[in-house]
C-alpha cells in the first residue's frame, strides 16, 4: 500500500533561549515520549536517547508495543473542495494502525464508487447525503471501520431515511423497480429465512432538520425496541431476526419525523421462505480440501505462455508449473518451505474474499475452513462423498481459454469433487497470464534470474527462524526474504480470486434469473447489471464482484477503474494489486453464504452442471 510518510513538523520559536530557560527546556523533557510510530525518546538530566521499535512493534505511551497487541484505530478527514462542485477530499488520519502491516486500505464513498489510497478527491455525480467508509484491514486480520457523512447540497425534499436487509444495497434490495426495455417497472423480491437475517437502518440526515423518533416495524409488529445503533453521530442501525417470523410475505417499514415536521416512511417487501438444506449452502462447517498433489498435465514453457498436454508425467502439476517461473528450483527443503508460503497466501486471500482472518475465524459469520492436501488432520481424498463432509478442488494445467472449471450444486445440495481432469483451477493458464503481462511480468523476474533454492541466502531467507522484524536482521537476507514473500502474495492474489469464483459456483452461487428465482445471473438487459460480463451462471452486477463473468485482463482492469478513485501517481503493480484485492463477494452472494438469503426453484429441474470461468 502507498501509505504516506509520517512528516516531521519542526517548531520554531521566537529568539534564543538564556541559560535559566534552556535548562527549564532540558528538565521538562526528561522521561519517555513518543516521536512518532516507531521511535522513542528518553530523555534524562537534558541527555536524550532515541530508540527504534521493531518491525512488529508501535510506540504507544512511550513504550514499543506489539502491533497485535496495541489499540487499533482508524479516522479520516473528509472535506468540500471549494473549487470543484460536488468534489470531497479524504486523508487517514495520522497513527492509529501500523501502515507497515496494512493489507487493504479502502474508502466507500456511498454511490458505488471505491477508494484506494490514504489521501483521495472523489466527485459525486449528484446531490445527496452519502454514507462514507473507511475500512483498515492488516494482514493478520484484524479491522477498523469509521464512517463520516459527506453532504452534497441536498435539495430540501432530501429524504434521510434508508432500510435495508443484510446490507443488501437499496439498488438491489427490491425496493426499487427495474427497467427493462420494451416492459413496464418491474418489482422483485427477496427470499429470506424465517430468522438470523438482519433489518439494516440508517438516517443520513441533512443539516439543520434532523431526524426525531425513528420507529421500525415489520407489519403491524414495532420493532424498534430491539434496533442497536452503532456508537457516534451517525444514526445507523441493526435488527436482527432472532425469533422466526410467519412464511410469506413481509413488509418492514421505517418511519421517522424530521424536526421541521416532514414525516417520512421507507417500505421494503421481502418473502419469508422455509430454510432447510435445500435453501442454504451447508450446514457448518464449509470444508475445502484443497490440492496440490494432482498429476493430470505435462507442462512445459514457451517464451511467455506455459503449454499443457492432458498427460500425467509423474510430477504435481502446481510444483511443475511453479519450477518452469523459478518459484521451484534445484533444492528440496528450499521448494517445500516456499511452496508453503505460496499455499498459506492463497489460503488467506480465499479466506479474505470470504470473510474469514487468516488464522481461520469466520469475521463476516461464513463458517468456511480449508486444508492443504498434506496438512495434519486434512480429509483423505479417497473418503470424498457427494454426501460427504467436504468437498475437493485441484490446481493446474489449462482448459482451452478458461481458467477454472468446477460443477454448480444448487444451494450445494451435494459436495463437489474439482480435483478431476475436467475441473479445478487452471494455474498454468495463470501463470502464463502474469509472464504475459508488461510490468507485472517483472515482479517474478527475480526467480526467473535465481530460482529458489539457487540463491545463496535463500537458506537463510526461508528459515522458519528467520526474524523478519528484528531490528539487526541481515539487510542482504532480509532483501531476498523481501522478495520472496513479494512474488509469494502475488501469485496467491490471481490464484485465490480464480479459486474462490470456482468455490462459489460449487456452493450454488451464482443462479440465473431476477430474485426470488436467482441473483441476475442471466439476466442481462436491466440497468444496473453489465451484459458484457453477465451469462448463464454470471452476474456482473456494480462494482469488481467475485461471481462475474470473465473476459480479457485489459478489458477487466478498464471496466473496474471506471468505479475507484487511486491516489496519483499509483503505479501498474499496485492497481494491479488492487484490483485483486477489490474482488469480493456481491451483497447477494455474502448474504447467501451467511444463511441470510436464498433463491427459489425456478422449476427448471436443472442439477448439477459444468460451469467454466474465462480470462478474468
Amino acid at each position: 500500500m502507498r501509505a504516506l510518510a509520517l512528516s516531521l513538523v519542526l517548531l520554531a520559536c521566537d529568539g534564543a533561549p538564556g541559560p535559566l530557560d534552556a535548562a527549564s527546556d532540558d528538565a521538562s523533557r526528561d522521561g519517555a515520549r513518543c516521536l512518532d510510530d516507531a521511535r522513542v525518546e528518553v530523555c534524562a538530566g537534558g541527555a536524550c536517547e532515541t530508540t527504534r521499535c521493531r518491525g512488529d512493534a508501535l510506540c504507544v505511551e512511550a513504550a514499543c508495543v506489539p502491533w497485535a497487541e496495541a489499540d487499533f484505530t482508524c479516522g479520516f478527514e473528509l472535506t468540500r473542495s471549494a473549487a470543484v462542485q460536488r468534489q470531497v477530499f479524504v486523508q487517514v488520519d495520522r497513527g492509529g494502525f501500523p501502515r507497515a502491516q496494512v493489507h487493504s486500505l479502502r474508502f466507500d464513498f456511498g454511490d458505488g464508487v471505491a477508494g484506494w489510497g490514504e489521501t483521495l478527491r472523489h466527485t459525486y455525480a449528484a446531490p445527496g447525503v452519502y454514507l462514507v467508509t473507511l475500512d483498515v484491514r492488516t494482514r493478520e486480520g484484524r479491522t477498523c471501520q469509521r464512517r463520516e457523512l459527506a453532504v452534497i447540497d441536498p435539495p430540501a425534499a432530501h429524504d434521510p431515511l434508508r432500510l435495508t436487509v443484510n446490507e443488501i444495497p437499496e439498488l438491489l434490495n427490491g425496493s426499487l423497480p427495474i427497467e427493462r426495455p420494451g416492459a413496464p417497472p418491474e418489482r422483485f423480491v427477496l427470499a429470506l429465512p424465517p430468522e438470523g437475517f438482519t433489518v439494516d437502518v440508517a438516517a443520513l440526515e441533512a443539516p439543520g432538520d434532523p431526524v426525531e423518533g425513528l420507529a421500525l416495524f415489520a407489519g403491524e409488529r414495532a420493532l424498534t425496541e430491539g434496533l442497536r445503533f452503532e456508537d457516534g453521530p451517525i444514526r445507523r442501525g441493526t435488527w436482527r431476526a432472532d425469533a422466526p417470523l410467519p412464511i410469506g410475505a413481509l413488509t418492514f417499514a421505517l418511519e421517522a419525523r424530521t424536526r421541521s415536521g416532514r414525516a417520512l416512511r421507507r417500505e421494503l417487501t421481502v418473502e419469508i421462505v422455509p430454510f432447510g438444506p435445500s435453501q442454504r449452502p451447508a450446514e457448518p462447517p464449509i470444508l475445502w480440501l484443497l490440492r496440490g498433489d494432482v498429476d493430470v498435465f505435462t507442462t512445459r514453457r514457451e517464451g511467455d505462455r506455459l503449454l499443457s498436454t492432458p498427460a500425467p508425467n509423474g510430477l504435481p502439476d502446481l510444483a511443475e508449473e511453479l519450477a518452469l517461473i523459478g518459484a521451484q528450483g534445484p533444492d528440496a527443503a528450499a521448494n517445500a518451505r516456499y511452496l508453503r508460503w505460496i499455499e498459506d497466501e492463497i489460503r488467506a486471500e480465499v479466506y479474505r474474499i470470504y470473510g474469514v482472518t487468516p488464522d481461520g475465524t469466520p469475521r463476516d459469520d461464513i463458517p468456511l475452513a480449508i486444508a492443504w492436501h498434506h496438512e495434519p488432520g486434512a480429509p483423505d481424498p479417497a473418503a470424498f462423498s457427494p454426501s460427504g463432509a467436504f468437498s475437493m478442488m485441484r490446481f493446474g494445467g489449462t482448459f482451452d481459454g478458461y481458467v477454472g472449471f468446477s460443477r454448480i450444486s444448487p444451494w450445494y445440495a451435494e459436495r463437489i469433487d474439482d480435483s478431476t481432469a475436467e475441473y479445478g483451477v487452471a494455474t498454468a493458464g495463470l501463470v502464463s497470464i502474469l509472464i504475459s503481462t508488461p510490468v507485472i511480468s517483472d515482479v517474478l523476474a527475480p526467480l526467473a534470474a535465481t530460482p529458489v533454492g539457487a540463491h545463496p541466502l535463500d537458506a537463510a531467507a526461508l528459515d522458519p527462524a528467520f526474524d523478519a522484524y528484528a531490528l539487526d536482521a541481515d539487510p542482504d537476507v532480509l532483501a531476498r526474504h523481501t522478495t520472496l514473500r513479494t512474488i509469494a502474495r502475488y501469485l496467491a492474489l490471481v490464484v485465490s480470486s480464480v479459486t474462490a469464483h470456482e468455490m462459489g459456483h460449487a456452493m450454488g452461487l451464482m443462479p440465473n434469473g431476477i430474485p426470488p428465482a436467482g441473483f441476475f445471473g442471466d439476466v442481462t438487459d436491466v440497468p444496473f447489471v453489465s451484459p458484457a460480463r453477465t451469462n448463464r451462471w454470471h452476474a456482473d452486477l456494480p462494482g469488481l464482484n467475485l461471481m462475474q463473468a470473465g473476459g480479457d485482463y485489459l478489458g477487466v482492469i478498464d471496466d473496474a477503474l471506471r468505479v475507484l478513485e487511486l491516489p496519483r501517481g499509483v503505479d501498474l503493480i499496485r492497481i494491479a494489486e488492487i484490483l485483486a484485492l477489490e474482488n469480493r463477494l456481491s451483497a447477494y452472494s455474502r448474504a447467501y453464504m451467511q444463511g441470510r438469503l436464498t433463491y427459489l426453484d425456478d422449476g427448471s429441474g436443472e442439477g448439477t452442471l459444468r460451469v467454466g470461468c474465462r480470462h478474468r
